[in-house]
């Protein structure tokens, strides 16, 4: 029963309000495919620790359906998660150009914080933002992920900047929440960082809080917190905060994709020096 289910949520994400005109467009599959389509994915998703055979699986597939995006995402997704970009790549782009609208913000978000090709990343956010509006990928916007682009290439006054337009973005998004939680914690942790970059240490601290406001015990940020305290001469105070961090580094970002990448600027990390201590 739950292959059916995985089956109606694989088919369920190539249509409905999000479909691309280029979907759309696709020629519809006869029965006897589809059923082969639906034999091949519970296939793929019963071979589990069998990549090879995930992948198999996935390429029967798109000899049937070699115009369906969601399917050379699903065949990039694994790899990338492996680490293997280059092997991946390919197969996201070819995704991204099959249907822009609904997979190119994710191969942008993809070469932000996997494959770090930043550059391109902040091309192709650009490009969803000037033909599709700004918007959301795997729960943040468009612009918060070009900002970490920029953080990742010393870029800080225009990683502050992406970050003000996507604090503003939530702001408008979410009237109702409060700002502190409008706008994501995470947010608000690299606004701070952003402004440590640029020595405003003070403005930095503000951030800090704020991000403490909702994940209260987030190490990261009491770290740079510290960090920032010191360079104000706070000396005292950062060591008691440094040493508050180091009990909690089990609270570090928590994010999905911290099972397979570092994020920017994350401290407290399974390779992470302070990890081992």
């Amino acid at each position: 029963m739950k292959y059916i289910v995985i089956i109606f949520v694989l088919f369920a994400s190539c249509k409905g309000a999000g479909e691309s005109q280029i979907e759309k467009e696709q020629t519809p599959l006869t029965t006897q495919d589809s059923l082969k389509i639906e034999n091949y994915v519970e296939k793929a998703y019963k071979s589990g620790l069998d990549p090879q055979n995930y992948q198999k699986y996935l390429d029967s597939i798109l000899l049937i359906k070699p115009d369906s995006a969601y399917f050379w995402q699903q065949k990039a997704m694994p790899l990338y998660k492996a680490r293997k970009y280059s092997v991946g790549k390919p197969f996201l782009k070819k995704a991204a150009d099959l249907d822009p609208q609904n997979f190119l913000s994710y191969s942008a978000f993809m070469k932000c914080l996997f494959s770090k090709e930043y550059e391109e990343s902040i091309e192709e956010f650009m490009d969803m933002k000037e033909r599709f509006g700004d918007s959301y990928v795997m729960d943040h916007t468009y612009n918060f992920y070009i900002a970490l682009d920029y953080l990742q290439l010393n870029r800080f006054d225009e990683a502050k900047v992406f970050l003000i337009k996507s604090k503003e973005q939530q702001l408008k998004d979410f009237p109702e929440d409060p700002p502190y939680e409008a706008c994501h914690y995470m947010d608000w942790f690299y606004l701070g960082i952003a402004e440590m970059e640029l020595n405003n240490y003070a403005e930095a601290l503000k951030m800090f809080d704020t991000s403490l406001l909702v994940y209260t015990n987030f190490a990261d940020a009491m770290y740079y917190k510290a960090v920032c305290m010191k360079r104000l001469g706070k000396i005292d105070d950062a060591k008691l905060l440094f040493e508050e961090a180091i009990k909690n580094k089990e609270n570090t970002i928590n994010e999905d994709q911290v099972f397979y990448e570092i994020y920017p600027y994350q401290t407290f990390h399974r390779l992470g020096f302070f990890s081992r201590q």
